[in-house]
C-alpha cells in the first residue's frame, strides 16, 4: 500500500515536473552551474544516496522551510494525506513530513552525492548508478536499493537529465 502511494506521488510529481567512473574512483563533474567532486565506493543505492543539494529523504519540512522560505504551494496528496510543498521558483517539490519524496527539475541547482544534476548526461547517470533499469521507452532511468526501500528516477530528454525523483518507499 505504501509503495503504491509513493509511486502515485512520484507519478504525479513527474507529470508536474515534465512541462562516473568505477568503484573507488573520484570523478569531477563541471558545468556552468555545478562543480562536484564525488567518491563512489558503493555502487548499490543506499540511504546515503537519498539526497540532492541540501534536500534529503527523512528531512523535516520545517528544516526545508528554514532553508528555502515559504513554499509557493502547499497541498495534501490525495490517497495518503501527506503534505506536499512546491517551490516552483527553485525547481523542486517535497512530499511527506518527514520527507519521503523529492522531485527536482528545471532551475534546481543541487547534485546527488554521486554528482548527478539537472543537465547531466544519460551516460553519466549510467556510470554513477550502474544498477539502473531503462523504463518508459528509454525516457527514464530507474534505480532502487537492493531491499527496494529507496529509489531514484532520472527523467531524460535528448540524452540529458531533465528531472530527478528520490523516494523512500517505506516512510
Amino acid at each position: 500500500m505504501k509503495r503504491s502511494l509513493a509511486l502515485t506521488t512520484m507519478i504525479l510529481g513527474a507529470v508536474w515536473l515534465t512541462g562516473c567512473g568505477t568503484a573507488n574512483a573520484s570523478t569531477n563533474t563541471t558545468s556552468s552551474q555545478h562543480k562536484t567532486t564525488v567518491t563512489t565506493t558503493n555502487r548499490q543505492l543506499t540511504k546515503s544516496d537519498m539526497k540532492i543539494g541540501k534536500l534529503y529523504i527523512g528531512q523535516q519540512l520545517s528544516d526545508v522551510q528554514a532553508m528555502y522560505g515559504k513554499p509557493s504551494t502547499k497541498t495534501i496528496v490525495h490517497g495518503n494525506g501527506a503534505p506536499q510543498w512546491e517551490y516552483s521558483k527553485k525547481g523542486f517539490v517535497v512530499g511527506g513530513n518527514p520527507v519521503f519524496t523529492i522531485m527536482v527539475s528545471g532551475q534546481f541547482l543541487g547534485s546527488t552525492p554521486r554528482g548527478i544534476h539537472i543537465g547531466s548526461t544519460e551516460e553519466a547517470v549510467k556510470k554513477s548508478y550502474p544498477t539502473y533499469k531503462m523504463v518508459q521507452g528509454g525516457s527514464q532511468l530507474f534505480v532502487e536499493s537492493s531491499n527496494k526501500e529507496f529509489s531514484m528516477d532520472f527523467g531524460l530528454k535528448d540524452g540529458k537529465v531533465t528531472r530527478i525523483i528520490l523516494t523512500n518507499e517505506n516512510p
